[in-house]
C-alpha cells in the first residue's frame, strides 16, 4: 500500500478515522464528508481488513469505519482483529444490512456503532460524533428492529468478553 493512500490529512488536533470500504466511490465519499469537518480527518482508507490493520498499526486512529462485507471478510471479522490489535478502539460499522445476525455480530465483535448505508449522508458526523464521545449509535433502521436494552446486552457482552480475556 503506497503512503499516499494511507496519508490522507494529518493534524494533531483533530479525530483521526480510518475508513475501510472495497468500493472506490463510497471510499471517496466517505472522506469528503468527513474532511470537510473542522475537528475530522481521515488519516488513511483502506479497501480491506488487511490494510485495515496495517493502518491502525501504522498510526494512532481514533476510529475506524467498517464496511459490513468487504471482499477478503466481514465488518464482523474485521472488527475482531481491529479490536485484538487495538482493544479501546472506535468501530463504526456501515452496512447495506439490517438484519439481526449482523447487527448482533457487529455489537459483539465490539463495534460501537451501526449505521446503514441509505442514511450515511446525513448522518454519518453525528454518528462519529457520538461513537467518538463513548456513546453507542444506531441509525433509524436498526433503532426501529431493536431496543436499546438489546443492543446494550450485545456491547456488554462484547466488554465482558473482551474484560475476561485480559485475566
Amino acid at each position: 500500500m503506497d503512503d499516499k493512500k494511507n496519508n490522507i490529512g494529518l493534524s494533531a488536533r483533530k479525530n483521526r478515522i480510518t475508513v475501510v470500504d472495497d468500493h472506490p466511490v463510497v471510499l471517496e465519499g466517505l472522506v469528503q464528508l468527513i474532511n470537510r469537518e473542522d475537528d475530522l480527518v481521515v488519516c488513511a482508507t483502506a479497501g480491506n481488513a488487511k490494510e485495515a490493520l496495517e493502518a491502525v498499526r501504522k498510526q494512532q486512529v481514533d476510529l475506524v469505519i467498517v464496511d459490513m462485507l468487504l471482499k477478503d471478510t466481514t465488518g464482523v471479522q474485521g472488527t475482531e482483529k481491529l479490536r485484538l490489535r487495538s482493544p479501546r478502539l472506535n468501530i463504526l460499522i456501515l452496512s447495506t444490512s439490517d438484519d439481526r445476525y449482523h447487527v448482533k455480530g457487529a455489537f459483539q465483535a465490539g463495534a460501537r456503532g451501526y449505521l446503514t448505508k441509505d442514511e450515511v449522508s446525513e448522518k454519518i458526523i453525528i454518528a462519529i460524533r457520538r461513537v467518538l464521545e463513548g456513546e453507542i449509535y444506531v441509525g433509524k433502521r436498526i433503532a426501529r428492529q431493536f431496543s436499546r436494552k438489546t443492543i446494550a446486552g450485545w456491547v456488554l457482552d462484547a466488554d465482558t468478553e473482551e474484560t475476561m480475556g485480559k485475566v
